[in-house]
This record gives structure tokens, sequence and C-alpha cells, in this order.
């Protein structure tokens, strides 16, 4: 059931994810063109001759009415749109394109080839049917001039293409590297129509999120066509659960023809060869979800509920796989980003002066407890004192104190030099005692703390915790002290002999 409800939340997905929004920039479509002279052409199919038309700047222009004037030396007005067969012929005719080689006989074969398709689409007669079948045609135009049309009318009944894109995961949560590292998601597929690249950003999400391609390398523009991932750092994810939102955008550009009328009465209405493109900018997002999960567990005395270091735990999986083994201290021991399953915690070696605990613990995680805290408690065998000397700042346990045990009379007891592991003491009768630190670690202030503790039925161990703070360096100020009195004694004598030789000449006059 948990199987066919995730495949229908991922379809539901796939099908959100292909929204598309589409807004349109058109570059800036001349409201009016400036027309120049024509040149005449020769009647090169069936006795049809006409002129060539230009604008003032040269560039070529095409009629839509042969039996109207030639336009030219005037000024024509933007009418509006024409149809994609039109923009076609002006895209794939001259002088985008030459048939021959020859300039007047390639711009023949285009504006005969915009009239025959203007003849078959909107039902005018620009050309007689002797002229599309059996007239004279020396230099072989026609078999252009009807592909033209051809292939126009296919691009009339497609239309202007449209820009778009849309982007499907096959599954919208992100799992974890083989490394540990990161969680990456599975392929992002684009789909678009008219991009030949895309842009990817990722919008919101934990730091350090980026988008990289099928190699691992971090890419924010793909190709049409290609797929991408999204990677974020493990270590930057601070929550249980985290949605990353990424944007998907591209631009494409339609090249529209367009229409425009001469100022002059009785010219031919013409279209423009070189025809501005319409820019439609497409955007979509994917949502992506990480979920983690947070195990804390701490090892416990029964008796007093203070954490015990020294144990050594093992969290195993559902099929009895080792994941993790670690050593306990004072401090909780926290196991992130497990997957959803069932898992035991077993202790394999318990605390100096401790039971072992022999029942394992079992915990579950699922989407519903993402976040759990595991206590593991051991019973002591018997009177037992746990001491455990650790960095005031971070935490970790300081190896070189040297601490000293003393019961209530001041006598010593026991005396030791502290290791990375917690020091046991055992065996101790009841009463009360300190634990007291004579000296510290090297790089370390020592610990002016007397800690007392009491040993009875009521209390049978303890944990206790010795902090040390870092040495401050202050400046040796002592040497520089000295020589600045050293300088100055000597600047007094100097001028305690000047005073003495000046005094001298002067009984001497």
């Amino acid at each position: 059931m948990r199987k066919k409800l995730k495949k229908i939340l991922v379809a539901v997905l796939i099908m959100v994810i292909g929204y598309c929004t589409l807004t349109t920039k058109v570059d800036a479509v001349p409201q009016s063109i400036q027309l120049g002279s024509a040149e005449n052409i020769p009647a090169y199919v069936g006795g049809t001759y006409f002129t060539t038309k230009t604008t003032a700047s040269g560039d070529y222009v095409y009629c839509l009415d042969i039996h109207k004037s030639t336009a030219q030396n005037t000024t024509a007005n933007l009418v509006g749109e024409m149809d994609a067969g039109v923009a076609y012929i002006m895209l794939n005719g001259f002088p985008h394109k030459s048939f021959t080689g020859e300039r007047l006989k390639d711009y023949y074969i285009t504006q005969t080839a915009l009239w025959w398709y203007l003849d078959d689409t909107t039902g005018s007669s620009n050309l007689s049917n002797n002229f599309k079948t059996t007239a004279k045609d020396q230099y072989n135009l026609r078999p252009y001039i009807k592909e033209l049309v051809t292939n126009a009318k296919k691009a009339k009944e497609q239309g202007y293409q449209k820009t778009a894109v849309s982007a499907s995961v096959s599954d919208s949560l992100m799992s974890i590297s083989s490394d540990g590292k990161y969680y990456v998601s599975d392929e992002i597929t684009v789909n678009s129509t008219n991009l030949s690249e895309y842009k990817v950003e990722v919008t919101s999400g934990p730091s350090g999120t980026i988008t990289i391609d099928k190699d691992g390398n971090e890419k924010t523009t793909f190709s049409s066509g290609e797929t991408f991932r999204v990677q974020t750092p493990v270590s930057k994810v601070t929550d249980t659960k985290a949605t990353i939102k990424v944007k998907i955008s591209g631009t494409g550009k339609v090249y529209k023809a367009y229409e425009y009328q001469p100022e002059k009465q009785g010219q031919q209405n013409i279209t423009p060869s070189i025809i501005s493109p319409v820019e439609e900018n497409v955007e979509t997002s994917v949502d992506l979800t990480i979920s983690t999960s947070k195990i804390t567990i701490i090892k416990t005395d029964i008796a007093t509920g203070n954490p015990i270091a020294g144990a050594t735990l093992v969290l195993k999986d559902a099929s009895g796989n080792e994941i993790a083994r670690w050593t306990s201290t004072t401090s909780a021991h926290v196991i992130k980003n497990l997957p959803n399953g069932t898992y035991t915690i077993e202790e394999v070696e318990a605390p100096e002066g401790y039971e072992l605990a022999k029942e394992p613990t079992k915990i579950t995680i699922d989407d519903n407890s993402r976040e759990q805290s595991v206590v593991f408690y051991n019973q002591a065998k018997e009177r037992v004192v746990n001491i455990t000397k650790i960095d005031q700042s971070t935490g970790k346990p300081l190896a070189g104190a040297v601490i000293v045990v003393k019961d209530s009379t001041g006598k010593e007891v026991d005396r030791f030099t502290s290791t990375t592991d917690p020091y046991v003491l055992t065996g101790l009768e009841d009463g009360t005692y300190t634990v007291e630190e004579i000296q510290a670690p090297a790089g370390y202030q020592k610990s002016n703390e007397v800690i007392t503790f009491t040993l009875d039925s009521q209390h049978t161990s303890h944990q206790i915790t010795i902090e040390n703070y870092k040495e401050v360096t202050v400046p040796n100020t002592s040497t520089a002290s000295s020589i600045i009195l050293v300088i100055l004694g000597l600047g007094i004598i100097g001028g305690g002999m000047k005073f003495v030789q000046k005094n001298s000449k002067k009984s001497r006059i």
C-alpha cells in the first residue's frame, strides 16, 4: 500500500512540477521602414518578370501583391503579423539562403514562392497556373520554388513554435551519497521546446546546495535534453526535514514575419526578409525534500541517572549488520541520517565497575519518528567512581593531569595521571572523599576545584568530570622593563659625569 501511495505521489509531483510560466519580450519591431529604389529582374519563368525591392539601407523586402505597383522610395508602416508560412519563406529564402549562387535568380525564387504560397493559402491570384505547371523554365528554378511553398505550408500548419519548459524527477526525496558526505537527488529531466539551453538556480534550501551534471561537476547552465542533479552537504542540514526549491528557466526566440503598407497609394504591401525575433522567457521549478534522522544515545548509571563513560556500544540494522560502534563518554552520542527501519543498540563491553547490559534496546525510525532519544542503563557491580578529565571548550578528554583522591581525614587513597579514557575507582569504603587536581596537562591552567562525593548504600556510584581551561599567553614585559631601567640608569650616570666635568672646569678658572 505504501509503495502504491508513493507512486501516486510521484505521479502527482511530476504533473505539478511540469507547470511552465511564460513571459514575452518582443525585440524592437520597427513601426515603419524606409523603402529604397527597385531593380529589374529578367523573366526567368514563363515570361513573368518584376523588380527587386529593398529598404533604404539595402535590405531586401518582398511584395505581397503582384498586381500593384512596386513599393519603392517611400515610407511603409507596420500593419500586423503574418503567418508562420510567410516567416518560413523569409528565413529560408534569399538572402538567408542561396539556391543558384546568383543573386537575382535567388531573389526571383523567393518572391515567386511567396506569391505562390499566398495563392494557395489565401485565394489570391498572383501567379498563373501556367507559371506553376508548364511555363518555360530554362534555368530550372521551379523545383526550388515549389519546395519552398511545400515547406511553408507545413510551417503554417504547425504555427509559430511555442517556447516551453517542464521538469520531472522520479522521487523528490534526496538520498545520501555512498561516501556519506552529501544528499543527492535523482536525475531531474528537463523537457523543452525552442530552447538550446536552460539555466538552473537553487532559490531555497540549506547553504552549500548546488546543481551538478552527470559527472558530478557543479554547473548552472545545461544544454537542451541534458539532465542534472541537486547536491547538498550533509554537514549543512540542521533540521530533520528540509525543502529545496530549484528554478529552471530559459529564453527562446521565435522569428515572425510582419506586413508593412507603403504610404504611397496603390503600391504593394511588403514583408521584410530581415525579421525581428520575439523573446519568450519560460520557467518552471522542482521541489525536493531532505528527510534526515537523529538518534541521541546516552549511557547512564541506573541508580544515579548520571552518564557513564567507557561502555562499548554497537548499532545494528534489522539484518544484524553493524552500522556503528563507539565508546560512551559523559556526553550523548548522536547518530544521524539513518534510513527508515528497525535497529538495535547493544552493549558489547561494560564500563569498569558495571555489569554488562545484556538486553539490547530496539528502536524504529519511520516518517513519523525521525528524531529519537535513547537512554541505555547499567547496574554498578560495587561502589564505583568514574573520573573524566576534559577540555572545557571542546568537551574532549584530556590526558596528562595528575589527580589525587583523599578520604575525609585528608589521607590520600589514590593518585593517577589522566588519559583519554575515564579513570575508574572501585573498592572504596563508604565515606566522604575529595578529588583534586594537583598538576594540569601541558598547555592548560590547573583546576582549583575540589570535588566532594559520598559513598553509602544510597550512593553507590559517581560520575565526576573535571574541566580545564587552556593557558592564556601573557607577554613577558620583565625583560623589556629591565632594559629600559638600564638605559635610564646609564643616562643618569652619563648626565652626572657631564655635570662633574663642567664644575671641575669652573673650579680651575
